[in-house]
């Protein structure tokens, strides 16, 4: 890798909110991590971040099918989300590295504020599940693999506060009003449809860099057992 390929993908990052570094790099031999290759890669865009279950390095394949598996843990499809909307402070950055691609899909798919912005305001609803969207009063359960508890739940945030960012995810949501249930669901069905989402095909060796604060990210269904991704959190240097 040179010093234009990170050049690019940074500036890419910034224009569009995500970026693809094609390195063509092993992250992984048998079962071992390499851990150094990967965060000397991260370190690039951002300062690893540890605050999950005190890992940098979170493995994303399917290992669980119980209820409480949250979505890295699981195959299937995974609808758009941000990650650690749980948190007081959502991580900056989002890295995945791409160990082995599934054979039957597990495309990541990206789709950023900005787009569903838009397509809201073309609804007839719209302006109203925007100005539900954009109220403090929004909280999610943190999953039980990053150290959560039934009571452990985020403070109460905005999804789309009208800055430009967004904070999703619809399936640990807690505390919801009667409205609030009905505009998650109305809102969790139009990011299904939304035109213009990213649908990324992976290679051994890529590295996909998203801004987690102006993209929501999510993937096709796949059920390949060998599917593997390694997931770093960032704080933005």
């Amino acid at each position: 890798m040179n010093e234009m390929n990170f050049t690019a993908a940074r500036r890419h990052l910034v224009e569009q909110g995500w970026a693809v570094l094609r390195t063509g790099l092993c992250f992984a031999d048998g079962g071992a991590v390499d851990h150094t290759k990967i965060l000397s890669l991260a370190r690039r865009f951002g300062a690893p971040s540890r605050r999950d279950a005190g890992r940098e390095i979170w493995p994303v394949r399917p290992s669980r099918t119980d209820a409480a598996a949250t979505l890295s843990e699981r195959a299937g499809a995974v609808d758009f989300h941000t990650d650690a909307a749980y948190r007081s402070r959502p991580e900056d950055l989002v890295c995945l590295f791409v160990v082995r691609p599934a054979a039957d899909g597990g495309l990541t798919l990206l789709l950023d504020a900005a787009t569903v912005d838009a397509e809201l305001r073309r609804h007839a609803l719209g302006e109203r599940v925007l100005a539900a969207l954009g109220e403090p009063r929004w909280g999610w359960r943190v999953p039980e693999a990053f150290s959560g508890g039934p009571a452990d739940v985020s403070p109460r945030a905005a999804v789309m506060p009208g800055d430009g960012t967004v904070r999703w995810r619809g399936d640990n949501l807690v505390g919801l009003t009667p409205e609030q249930r009905k505009v998650a669901t109305w809102f969790g069905s139009l990011l299904k449809v939304v035109p213009g989402a990213v649908r990324l095909e992976h290679r051994p060796g890529d590295v996909i860099v998203i801004d987690n604060h102006r993209v929501m990210h999510g993937r096709t269904s796949f059920q390949d057992a060998a599917r593997l991704l390694l997931r770093v959190r960032l704080w933005a240097s």
